[in-house]
């Protein structure tokens, strides 16, 4: 029997494939013809009109199979190049693996199914030359074997999974940063504490842990209210980030406490005086009338500082001697900053 012209087109475009197809339903004795053919259509509608990708790949290379959505995602048309394979469609376009990095021969899922003769998922950025569009997709890819246990195809599952890539991103973002300032939270200041920890240890730099605690802000939003306490947050985190070097990073860390951590600085001899003078700039910065909900108030920052490596190789400690000398600037006057080794009975 023929193969019907809507599944020929569709399915089988190779020659090979398509005899093989004829021998094995002109033996099928016990159905009939239309029960043949109507079992193709469904098949062919079924896989043509799936909301996901299917590619089918030969040992060869050659795509022998790919349905409306595959060809949408991989903006392929199959009409228009019969003959493609999986490698000049992978190539065409700037795919990379969930790591950002070129997907190669070695890590692409479908090669994986081919030659591992095993199931493979990865997922897959891919851009267009041109960089006018770029979107995740899924690829999770499986052999079929034959009666002989070869492989004779691999069958690829595509589905566009931008919008859950970017809901994890966004996630993720949220994990480690303060909704309301948009700096640092707590989990993210000790990662960075610890990698400047860790270059220091490399470079043998210095560096410092400032915490700063914002004097009155309590009087902020009992009298004027948690939005003006809100605005005036942000404005101080602006402020704060306006004052510190580039490969230094701010953090919030309560409710009105801050933590500053100071890297990568080379020349020990100097860190205090680096040290103190954006201790010093902070101070003056925050120190200043702010304008929120159309209401001035004022507010002064109060600073403890501990350096490493000289109070302290990890954050445990540098943390909690940098709290000893903000609890001394609190006690005396506030609006100020104070060295931990400063203090008159520091806690060893």
């Amino acid at each position: 029997m023929l193969i019907p012209e809507y599944i020929s087109g569709f399915l089988l475009q190779d020659e090979s494939w398509k005899t093989a197809f004829e021998g094995l339903f002109s033996n099928a004795n016990d159905l009939s013809s239309n029960a043949v053919s109507d079992c193709l259509r469904i098949m062919s509608v079924m896989v043509d009109e799936a909301p996901v990708g299917v590619v089918v790949v030969a040992p060869t290379d050659k795509i022998i199979l790919v349905n409306r959505a595959a060809q949408q995602l991989m903006q392929y048309n199959r009409a228009a190049e019969p003959t493609a394979t999986w490698s000049s469609i992978r190539l065409r376009k700037d795919f990379r693996s969930n790591e950002v990095r070129p997907l190669t021969e070695d890590i692409d899922p479908l090669y994986i199914a081919l030659r591992e003769r095993r199931r493979n998922m990865a997922n897959v950025l891919v851009k267009s030359i041109d960089a006018d569009y770029e979107e995740w997709v899924s690829i999770t890819a499986f052999p079929v074997l034959g009666n002989g246990g070869l492989v004779i195809a691999a069958v690829a599952i595509i589905q566009d999974i931008s919008d859950f890539m970017d809901m994890q991103e966004i996630m993720h973002d949220q994990a480690i940063h303060d909704p309301l300032t948009g700096l640092s939270n707590r989990a993210l200041f000790s990662g960075n504490l610890a990698m400047a920890m860790a270059r220091a240890r490399r470079a043998g730099s210095g560096g410092a842990v400032l915490l700063i605690d914002l004097d009155r802000f309590k009087g902020v939003n009992d009298v004027h209210g948690y939005i003006a306490g809100d605005d005036l947050l942000s404005k101080v985190a602006r402020r704060l980030h306006a004052e510190v070097r580039g490969t230094d990073t701010v953090s919030r860390i309560g409710e009105d406490e801050f933590a500053v951590v100071l890297a990568d600085i080379a020349d020990q001899k100097i860190i205090l005086s680096v040290v103190a003078e954006i201790s010093q700039r902070i101070c003056d910065s925050v120190g200043v009338v702010y304008r929120v909900i159309g209401r001035e108030v004022t507010v002064t920052a109060s600073i403890g500082v501990s350096l490493y490596p000289h109070d302290g190789m990890d954050e445990k400690t540098l943390v909690s001697k940098a709290a000893a000398a903000l609890h001394h600037v609190k006690v005396h006057g506030r609006n100020n900053w104070k060295y931990y080794h400063e203090l008159e009975n520091p806690v060893k």
